[in-house]
């Protein structure tokens, strides 16, 4: 079994909770959501990952990103940027269109929790990872990326959409090669 963060983890477990009990109660959803996802149209990203950056950084100065996220909430692109310093871990969403910074929150780190820095600098941009991903994907749009250490690299896991099915493309974010396809069935 691949390795998933966990808040990939719960969301899964909770679309198949959401989608079992709508089964067994005579619900019947509409779409998917990778197809609702795919209906909010990436020309709505303004703000580039090293913007969204400088906003969180505005909010906590000197603290080490750890993860960039961008993905949809509701019918737009969000930002969801976590980092730490020694005693704190802390998290901003940020409208990439608007720039604006909707929700910021921080929390003490657990005894010995450590978290791994990302050197932005070292790292290929969303966009440049996006081409590589739709590129070993086929077929599809990109609509939701995440940059984290994997193991000490940088690596953009980027969901590429096409219809309704969903491809996610695992590119090492400093030598642009592409680490794992797969897709879902």
């Amino acid at each position: 079994m691949k390795k998933q963060s966990f808040k990939k983890q719960l969301t899964h477990l909770l679309a198949v909770t959401v989608l079992t009990t709508s089964s067994l109660s005579g619900i019947t959803l509409a779409t998917s959501p990778a197809v609702s996802a795919a209906t909010v149209s990436t020309s709505k990203i303004k703000l580039n990952e090293k913007d969204a950056v400088k906003k969180f950084h505005k909010q906590f100065k000197n603290v080490k990103i750890d993860e960039i996220q961008l993905e949809t909430k509701g019918n737009k692109f969000v930002y969801e940027i976590s980092g730490a310093d020694n005693q704190k871990e802390y998290s901003a969403d940020i409208d990439a269109k608007s720039g604006k910074v909707t929700n910021t929150k921080s929390e003490a780190l657990e005894n010995g929790e450590q978290k791994t820095n990302l050197d932005l600098d070292k790292a290929i941009s969303r966009k440049q990872a996006n081409k590589i991903a739709e590129k070993a994907a086929k077929k599809g749009q990109g609509q939701s990326w995440t940059l984290e250490n994997d193991n000490g690299t940088p690596v953009w896991d980027v969901e590429v959409v096409n219809g309704q099915k969903s491809t996610e493309v695992k590119v090492n974010a400093q030598n642009k090669k592409v680490i794992s396809v797969e897709a879902d069935d």
